[in-house]
């Protein structure tokens, strides 16, 4: 079995985002399942800034009907708000009110920041609204993972999100990830959502900064998943990943007359580097139909 090189000093610096426990309960009373519901959509609209009812409808197992007068009913309780946006597969997302964040706040035990705004779509960063849903579904899936036969496979067992990441880190020097993930293995990956093409040099910068987090003195993470929304973004990031990890240790960095990555580099990035393709059909099914 493997086991995580991050110092426990970081390790613990993730502990209390990783206690929050994040797989939906199946239940047999109506009490013990509308309960269990509201903390999901709770707990996500915390730490992912809001909650997307695609979301909710895949982990429950419900129809978006029904997920939707869930929600509905949290709006009415005064725990969420409503806010439609073409931003949103669906056209809708639903944030936080001020009682809402006090009582994930007590769910969680962690404080939740709450910033009051008169038009509510401004609480979250509108550029990011499909990227976090994907985001969001991926993380949750991976938790609430079942076998053919409907037994819990968790591909993970918690996850730290991109805003907690970047209260933990808000220097620009460290490579800011869609996530973090606990594996069963003890081991921390970091997630890295792709949800469209990018650039060669776009892929170099964040493959430097990625080398920096996993394999200097400063580990903050074992691997790294890259997860992409579709089969043609997963061959073209597999084919520059591949080019540079080649071209890398060829190059000369003009400040330090050094290799930009030392073969050994390249190697280890080779294998902390992982692609995972399980979620595309899935994201593509609910997000992009």
């Amino acid at each position: 079995m493997s086991e995580s090189r991050i110092t426990k000093s970081v390790l613990e610096r993730y502990e209390i985002y990783f206690n929050i426990s994040m797989q939906y309960q199946l239940a047999l009373s109506n009490i013990q399942r509308s309960r269990n519901k509201t903390c999901f959509a709770l707990i996500n609209a915390a730490r992912f800034g809001f909650v997307s009812a695609l979301v909710c409808e895949q982990t429950w197992g419900v129809s978006r009907a029904k997920a939707l007068e869930f929600l509905g009913k949290l709006v009415s309780q005064g725990y969420l708000m409503l806010v439609q946006t073409e931003r949103a597969a669906d056209r809708r997302i639903y944030v936080l009110t001020h009682t809402g964040a006090q009582f994930a706040s007590e769910m969680m035990r962690l404080d939740v920041p709450f910033r009051s705004t008169k038009e509510p779509i401004t609480q979250v960063n509108q550029n990011a609204i499909m990227h976090d849903s994907v985001l969001s579904f991926v993380l949750n899936e991976g938790i609430n993972n079942k076998t053919s036969e409907g037994l819990a496979k968790p591909l993970w067992t918690s996850f730290l999100t991109e805003m907690e990441f970047k209260r933990l880190y808000p220097s620009a020097t460290i490579k800011n990830v869609d996530g973090l993930v606990l594996l069963p293995t003890g081991e921390v990956a970091a997630v890295e959502l792709e949800a469209s093409f990018k650039r060669k040099a776009q892929h170099e910068t964040t493959l430097l900064k990625l080398k920096d987090a996993l394999i200097s003195d400063s580990q903050l993470y074992d691997k790294v998943f890259i997860i992409t929304c579709s089969e043609r973004i997963n061959a073209d990031t597999r084919r520059f990943y591949d080019q540079l990890l080649e071209e890398l240790p060829n190059r000369i960095d003009r400040k330090t007359k050094q290799p930009l990555l030392a073969r050994y580099e390249a190697a280890s990035l080779r294998e902390k580097i992982i692609f995972r393709t399980k979620f595309i059909e899935s994201i593509e099914q609910t997000f992009y139909r």
